[in-house]
This record gives C-alpha cells, sequence and structure tokens, in this order.
C-alpha cells in the first residue's frame, strides 16, 4: 500500500505541476504558440480493464467476493512532437474498488505509468491524431480482511485461514500498450490560452508475471492480477509553446516508477 500511497502522491504532485505549467504559460499570447502543436499536456480520466478472472477463482474458492473488471483511472499526461515522431509520458492511477461477501472485505487499488511513441497520421494546425505504442510499470495492492486469529504466512491459497488485522498484498509488473490518440486544439474565452480535448483508446497487457509481497516477505502461487484489456481516457489540457515546458512534467509523470 505504501507504494500506491507514494504513486498517488507523485500523480497529484504532477497535476499540480500541470496547472502551474498552463498558468505560466498564460502569461504569454495564445498566439505565439506553435501551431500544429508541438508540446502539451494533460489531466485525463477514463476506464481500464482489470484483468481479475484468475484472482476472482481464488477469491470465490476462499468465500471472498469478487473483484469488477473495470477500473476509473485518473490522470496526467505531458508530450513533445518533432516533425512525425511524438514522445508521450503518463502518470494514472486507478480508483479503488471493493468486493464484499459474508466476514470478508477485498480492496484493491493500484497505479502505472507508462512511455509512449506516437506518429501522427492526421496532423492539421488544430488537429493531431496519431496512433501509439508504449510500455510502463504498474503497481497493485490488495487488502483482505477477516474476523479471527491471525498466523503470518505467506502462501497465497491460505490467506483465507488469517484474521483479525489485514492482510496487505502488493504486486508490481511491466505493461504494454498499443492504442489510437487524438487531440483537438481550441480556444475559450477565458483562460486566454489553447486548449486541448481529445482521447485515447486502446489495449494493454501484461509484459510478464506479476511479483506478489506481504511486506518483505515474496507471497507465493498468487494468480494474476492486474491491468490488462481495453482502456479509453478523455483528456483535457493546454497547448506548450516549447517542448522543454513539458520536461518536468514528462519526469514528474515518471518518478514514481523509476528504480523499481
Amino acid at each position: 500500500m505504501i507504494a500506491v500511497t507514494a504513486c498517488r502522491l507523485l500523480v497529484a504532485a504532477s497535476l499540480a505541476a500541470s496547472a502551474t505549467t498552463l498558468v505560466a504559460q498564460g502569461a504569454q499570447p495564445a498566439d505565439t504558440a506553435v501551431l500544429p502543436p508541438i508540446a502539451g499536456i494533460s489531466i485525463q480520466a477514463g476506464q481500464i480493464g482489470l484483468g481479475s478472472s484468475a484472482f476472482n477463482q481464488q477469491l470465490a474458492l476462499q468465500g471472498r467476493g469478487r473483484l469488477s473488471r473495470n477500473v476509473v483511472t485518473l490522470g496526467v499526461e505531458s508530450w513533445m512532437r518533432w516533425d512525425h515522431l511524438m514522445v508521450l509520458a503518463g502518470s494514472h492511477t486507478y480508483v479503488p474498488v471493493r468486493a464484499s461477501a459474508t466476514n470478508y472485505t477485498t480492496e484493491t487499488s493500484g497505479a502505472y505509468g507508462t512511455i509512449d511513441l506516437g506518429v501522427p497520421l492526421i496532423m492539421r494546425k488544430k488537429l493531431l491524431v496519431y496512433p501509439l505504442v508504449g510500455v510502463g510499470l504498474s503497481t497493485t495492492s490488495v487488502t483482505l480482511r477477516r474476523n479471527g486469529a491471525v498466523d503470518f504466512i505467506t502462501n497465497f491459497r491460505d490467506i483465507s485461514s488469517i484474521g483479525g488485522r489485514n492482510v496487505d498484498i502488493t504486486a508490481r509488473r511491466y505493461q504494454g500498450h498499443v492504442g489510437m490518440g487524438l487531440d483537438r486544439v481550441f480556444q475559450p474565452q477565458w483562460p486566454k490560452l489553447l486548449m486541448t480535448f481529445g482521447l485515447r483508446a486502446g489495449y494493454m497487457g501484461a509484459l510478464g508475471k506479476p511479483t506478489w509481497r506481504s511486506g518483505p516477505e515474496r507471497v507465493t502461487r498468487a494468480p494474476d492480477l492486474g491491468l490488462e484489456g481495453a482502456y479509453v481516457r478523455l483528456t483535457l489540457g493546454g497547448v506548450l509553446a516549447k517542448r522543454r515546458h513539458a520536461a518536468v512534467p514528462m519526469v514528474g509523470s515518471l518518478l514514481p516508477y523509476i528504480g523499481r
């Protein structure tokens, strides 16, 4: 849970940095921005598939409720463009989901970050449409609750006998995705900024198996659980006049995952 909390705090910091960047951008006339845009930043909200089938089978055997197969995501993304090549970086957290059954509660939460490459197929003054491909790292935490006496163990299939406190297990795994991006530029009456709204849609899958831990101990025989399936995100952001304005938010998006 500490890892996910740290990721959420850094996502929040990235959102704050995004707002600061756009406010600073607002000090310049909107028409100084390069069109088609060469850099941008946005906040994003959407949903993504949670590959929970195998995990739910184990939960059912233990008399626990089943987790949802989709989760709501919130995050931030920034990008730069050089002619027909785009580099994007984003960090997202997903809203915790909970499953309840008699005497049991299971809750999962997580976050992920990716770095992507895009190639604009349509590049007009106020419109970019591009396929993208990327890799990243996700962190998933699960809290299992049960009343009763407690004995510490690390075999997943024995967790149903643990009670009296929460049992937290955390996994990380590498992710890969392919998708499409769309950004449309518009200029509202206020603020005097070139803004963008857009869409990201595609499919995310796992690159390898997750590694589960409960504190410092490794959890054995745990089934897969993580981000896997179709995703869609709506975006709202701003055009940046210089690529360097996107550099700090891009680095901030990836900081939670560097060195993990």
